[in-house]
């Protein structure tokens, strides 16, 4: 009897210590900072893996990403051309082809994904008629490849998702919803039952965690720097239901790509970043990293210099492709990405303030209209 008891005591204590140490992780990395990393429009072109003439220079740069321990790299969308028809069979052809390949790169490098839905990835605009027709195949394509959170709203699930990182929730929004615009019958908004679930999420969220991050594909604010691209925008824009939606409930952080250039503004107390990567026509491709603490967020945008070479690579059902090859010097290397840009989101004393800002953050080189 007096070994049961010993026994007894003995496993409570240890079920109490193993309790303690299973807690005060948890407790201790709420507290201690930590990172993910930006870069929107990774790659925007039907690339193989390996790709003869790119590994080297892609491998630096996803590496120079994993030396910033991130938990993540958040993609606002653009991961292909995908430029693959309208027809159901085909479309599946060359998601299955390229996907998988984009999906592997970033495994191979240790680099977690979460990744937005961007023109390209549903045909890339405009969108009428046949091409309007085959967005629902593009959108399953992307949901059953890239397996993003199932949580969305009914009509947009994998495509319009959330997730919570420690002290953060982030959102990101499917901005391709049927309608009549400049686009065709595709239009850049954030509407109806999206605009619903989304005001849901943040509401219920609200009191859980320190910061909310959204990711969408296309810029709200205007005006933005743009390179090769079509430059499309959010609908409406400042006085779209979205924006008002981000403002309604502090958002802190809108991350996007679409426009292959870095533009930073911040407007009702909302830090906008347009930013991204283009590989394969840019010379200076970019990342964002933010380091997340529980009063504050810091952002650092980095840029490096790349050299393009003269030929083009094959594209389906694309004239103008990237060029063959891309290249870092030795050189280049050895310095590393360059910050381009910093400034802190500071909510130490309870409100909003934009603190350190220089580089791109620094609006006062911004494009007007």
């Amino acid at each position: 009897m007096k070994w049961k008891c010993h026994a007894a005591t003995w496993l409570l204590t240890a079920l109490a210590f193993f309790s303690i140490v299973e807690a005060t992780p948890d407790s201790e990395e709420a507290a201690e900072p930590w990172t993910f990393v930006s870069i929107p429009d990774f790659l925007n072109f039907d690339i193989e893996y390996p790709q003869v003439g790119w590994e080297d220079a892609l491998g630096f740069i996803l590496d120079s990403m994993k030396s910033e321990e991130p938990a993540f790299v958040m993609v606002a969308g653009d991961l292909v051309m995908g430029h693959w028809g309208t027809v159901e069979e085909e479309v599946d052809k060359w998601a299955d082809q390229y996907y998988p390949q984009w999906i592997n790169r970033f495994k191979d490098h240790g680099l977690k994904v979460y990744t937005a839905l961007g023109d390209h990835e549903i045909g890339d605009n405009p969108w009428r008629n046949e091409r309007a027709k085959a967005v629902p195949f593009y959108k399953e394509a992307f949901k059953r490849h890239l397996q993003m959170p199932l949580n969305g709203p009914e009509h947009m699930k994998g495509t319009a998702f959330h997730w919570r990182h420690k002290n953060v929730l982030f959102v990101s929004v499917d901005v391709f919803e049927k309608g009549n615009g400049q686009e065709g019958e595709i239009v850049a908004q954030v509407t109806g039952r999206q605009l619903a679930w989304l005001d849901d999420v943040l509401k219920t969220h609200r009191e859980e965690v320190d910061h909310f991050v959204v990711m969408g594909h296309t810029p709200i604010l205007r005006p933005v720097r743009m390179f090769s691209s079509s430059g499309m925008l959010l609908e409406v824009g400042r006085e779209s239901d979205l924006w008002k939606t981000f403002v309604k409930y502090n958002v802190d952080l809108y991350i996007c790509g679409e426009v292959h250039a870095v533009t930073c503004t911040e407007i009702d107390g909302i830090q906008q970043v347009a930013h991204g990567g283009l590989i394969g026509r840019t010379t200076k491709p970019n990342y964002m990293v933010v380091t997340v603490h529980n009063d504050r967020l810091e952002l650092e945008l980095k840029e490096i210099d790349l050299i393009n070479g003269e030929g083009m690579l094959w594209q389906h059902d694309k004239k103008r492709g990237p060029y063959d090859t891309i290249q870092i010097t030795e050189a280049r290397k050895r310095e590393g990405f360059k910050s381009i840009g910093f400034a802190c989101i500071d909510k130490r004393e309870g409100e909003r303030r934009f603190e350190s800002v220089s580089g791109f953050f620094d609006e006062t080189n911004n494009p007007v209209d």
